[in-house]
């Protein structure tokens, strides 16, 4: 099968679709698939890869979506660009008759009129830009009328899409881990520093844990300029540290040694950071946050819905080793169970199969 991946690649940031797009295409290969990445905006020469075709793609451009297409040969696309250009991707796509799966990445996929949520006042320019956001993620969504299949990372968002044929498939992660020493028992954040993923309550978390024998390491790019002081030692408490940005590696690494995996993330779609604590046996303590239920519904932590809830969480957490024990058990059973890289991407490659047209048509 001769599979085209339309996504921004590694080559260009490191986030959640990035990571997972390059172990799709490197695990379908893998399978003995033929896979062309079309890399939205383009990479870095060095991030050129002979395991799979890398291209530029264009989204919304009809000229830049046609050489690829002419250059892959696909049998089925997989999309996972959230749902920019989506309507006038699919429109092109259902042209020239090459079946579109489209791929769920966060809860905007799922929602009609949605917006990219920020901390910021309702200014009149900041609410013709919430109009202007949730008209054009409406248009954007009636492309799904010619999606001949969906992908669901949540499984609690596979029934919200508008495509009969829809399935989920969890998300995976490698398990390779850099080792990494801390001198005091710790707990971890990961993700991008920025709005909707609430930072802030972290380092209040530790303001609050100051007298625990307990640092609080923070994880990820500083992506909004109002969270630039979260890199500040000054301006931040003294058993809070922030470590930058990570490799995948780094991070499991650093989750393998963690009390807990701390989340404050607004709903989203479903972190990779969860999988990474799960693979390393490290429950999770998420703030507002609980993806398909998972966390509470199999033990692998709490999800308290409070600051003051959270606080709680973690205390009790760190006080009762035998508790932490069996979470972090049941995490890796989990993590197992239904996050293998390999497993999950046979999978894909069977409901990819199931809509891709016949090779006797191209």
């Amino acid at each position: 099968m001769r599979i085209l991946i339309l996504a921004q690649h590694l080559g260009r940031a490191l986030g959640g679709i990035e990571i997972q797009c390059d172990l799709l295409a490197r695990e379908l290969v893998s399978l003995g698939h033929t896979v062309h990445y079309g890399a939205a905006h383009g990479v870095e020469p060095a991030a050129a890869t002979t395991v799979y075709a890398l291209s530029r793609w264009t989204p919304g451009s009809p000229a830049s979506l046609a050489q690829l297409l002419n250059e892959a040969a696909p049998d089925v696309v997989y999309l996972r660009h959230n749902k920019t250009s989506l309507r006038r991707t699919a429109g092109q796509l259902r042209a020239a008759g090459v079946p579109l799966v489209f791929a769920v990445s966060s809860l905007q996929d799922v929602q009609p009129w949605s917006y990219h949520r920020k901390h910021a006042a309702p200014t009149p320019r900041r609410l013709a830009s919430i109009a202007w956001q949730r008209l054009r993620s409406r248009w954007n969504w009636s492309g799904l009328r010619w999606a001949a299949g969906a992908v669901s990372l949540n499984p609690h968002y596979t029934e919200r899409l508008p495509v009969a044929r829809r399935i989920h498939i969890p998300d995976a992660m490698e398990t390779a881990a850099v080792p990494f020493r801390w001198p005091r028992r710790y707990v971890a954040w990961v993700a991008q520093v920025k709005d909707y993923k609430n930072p802030g309550d972290y380092v209040e978390l530790a303001r609050r844990c100051a007298d625990l024998d307990l640092d609080f390491l923070l994880v990820g790019a500083v992506i909004s300029p109002r969270y630039a002081w979260i890199a500040d030692p000054a301006r931040t408490p003294a058993n809070f540290h922030y470590l930058g940005q990570r490799t995948p590696a780094e991070v499991n690494g650093i989750l393998a040694g963690a009390q807990a995996l701390v989340h404050t993330c607004d709903p989203e779609g479903f972190g990779n950071n969860f999988i990474q604590a799960w693979q390393q046996g490290t429950p999770t303590l998420s703030l507002r946050f609980d993806p398909g239920g998972l966390i509470e519904g199999r033990g692998l932590g709490a999800v308290p819905g409070s600051l003051d809830g959270l606080e709680q969480a973690l205390r009790a957490l760190v006080a009762d080793p035998d508790r932490r024990a069996a979470m972090a058990a049941r995490a890796r059973q989990h993590a197992d169970e239904q996050h293998d890289p390999r497993r999950n991407a046979q999978r894909l490659a069977d409901f990819l199969a199931a809509v891709a047209r016949p090779r006797s048509e191209t």
